[in-house]
């Protein structure tokens, strides 16, 4: 790092664009005093069509702004075009769902004898610190912000340090609609994220990213009893039967493992086909698989960016040799030798596929975040969910299937957050979404969302009986 700050870099090049320095001790816990004071002066007793309103006001900014913030995406995070305006367009849908659910009611009244009154509400935690990751930079601080302020809460956002520049923007604009203080930013990498973890004013911790990071930032929080969400790393099955309208299931498998170039934690980076159709899926999918084109993230016809950087792209390489070393069968696009893909000095690769994977290898069992699909086989029903759950993960699971006994018996089998059967990756801003095992815990978007960024509280209320 600079004496400028943090380099950031246009993966589609390696050029660096700008310096974002990183936030000091001092900073992190200035900016958390700041969220706490306007928490205690202005927000706690903002009145919930108050919030929405103001909520309102910012899907209204991102609307403005949308062809900004989509450059910026792409900028930093290698994001093609119109990948980059969708995402826009999703988080100000959150922001319209959230304005709606602040003033959704919540709590109960329980029953009680003459001369008093019980019921349970929720009250915000105070503070909320985002953590935010850099394959969504925007779109997850936004989950993460509208949730918070919602239900009565301020927030620190803290985006990754390879993609700050959307976020930067956004909590500059919020400026404009927001009380001063009730969203602030810090900027730097896991050093960054421990300080704000540490803050004593910190009521919640909200944190997207790793597995490994996540077991850390769970530690962090734990000295201060401090309720975490934690939305981790996925390895996630796509199970096909020989029954499936096999056209859709191969449309939905490319996308679900090149879908923003890979970098997706419920990408569908497992396979796990019936062995009578093997063969011609797998052939199928690698045609689809080779129409995508990798390219610069301006250009219109680009379905594939870069990774984020160098590193994630040497490592796609080493773990995809690794496997064909140990008998795994790479399918390359036609004239392809090299999972890395030369242009212009930027991180790119192409889209490639391990078939007949081994099992113990990297490739089937760690998330690469990156355009990898791993295949293996199966012959009986029992075999297939073998396959599924054959990972500590637990995010996402798809099955595809024309028996709906199978479809039935599958949904109620996998182990994961999310299910989709005959589809894949559908996602809206009014369905709660989390992980199992390794993939997390804790709900975003829609009504449960509530609960990770209130708590509980039991009241009673002793009165004078009528004689």
């Amino acid at each position: 790092m600079t004496a400028a700050g943090r380099p950031v870099l246009d993966p589609a090049t390696g050029r660096t664009v700008t310096h974002v320095p990183d936030t000091d001790p001092p900073g992190v816990a200035g900016a958390v005093a700041r969220a706490e004071a306007a928490f205690c002066d202005v927000w706690a007793d903002t009145s919930p069509a108050r919030r929405a309103g103001l909520l309102r006001d910012l899907g209204d900014l991102l609307r403005q702004d949308r062809d900004e913030l989509a450059a910026l995406e792409r900028l930093d995070a290698g994001k093609p075009t119109a990948r980059a305006a969708g995402e826009v367009d999703f988080a100000a849908q959150v922001a319209d769902w959230f304005a709606a659910a602040a003033r959704y009611p919540v709590g109960e009244t329980h029953p009680a004898g003459p001369g008093m009154r019980t019921y349970t509400d929720r009250v915000p935690v105070g503070v909320c610190a985002a953590i935010v990751p850099n394959n969504y930079p925007l779109l997850l601080a936004v989950w993460k912000i509208a949730a918070a302020l919602a239900y009565g809460n301020t927030v620190v956002v803290k985006p990754a340090p390879e993609t700050p520049l959307s976020v930067r923007r956004l909590v500059g604009r919020a400026g404009e609609v927001l009380p001063e203080g009730v969203l602030r930013a810090v900027y730097g990498g896991a050093a960054t994220g421990r300080l704000l973890c540490e803050q004593p004013a910190v009521g919640m911790v909200s944190f997207t990213g790793s597995t490994a990071a996540g077991r850390e930032v769970a530690r962090r929080c734990a000295d201060g009893l401090k309720p975490v969400c934690l939305e981790l790393g996925g390895k996630s099955p796509v199970v096909v039967f020989r029954d499936a309208d096999l056209d859709a299931a191969a449309r939905a498998v490319v996308t679900g493992f090149t879908g923003n170039t890979g970098q997706v934690c419920v990408a569908g980076s497992r396979l796990v086909v019936d062995r009578a159709v093997h063969e011609e899926f797998v052939s199928r999918v690698a045609e689809l698989a080779a129409e995508l084109r990798v390219g610069p993230p301006g250009e219109s016809g680009t379905d594939l960016g870069p990774l984020i950087s160098r590193a994630a792209a040497d490592r796609t390489a080493e773990v995809v040799a690794q496997a064909a070393a140990r008998g795994g069968r790479v399918i390359l696009p036609p004239g392809r030798s090299s999972v890395l893909h030369d242009l212009d000095g930027g991180f790119f690769v192409h889209p490639v596929i391990v078939d007949r994977v081994p099992l113990d290898s990297r490739a089937w069992r760690e998330e690469i975040f990156a355009p990898v699909l791993s295949v293996a086989t199966f012959a009986t029903d029992d075999e297939a969910l073998t396959l599924a759950h054959d990972t500590a993960y637990g995010l996402s699971a798809s099955v595809w299937t024309a028996d709906a006994d199978r479809a039935e018996r599958f949904t109620r089998a996998l182990r994961a957050g999310l299910v989709w059967v005959n589809t894949w990756g559908d996602t809206q801003e009014t369905v709660s979404v989390s992980g199992l095992g390794q993939s997390g815990y804790g709900r975003e978007l829609g009504i449960h969302a509530v609960e990770g960024y209130t708590r509980p509280r039991a009241v009673w209320v002793a009165h004078r009986p009528r004689r």
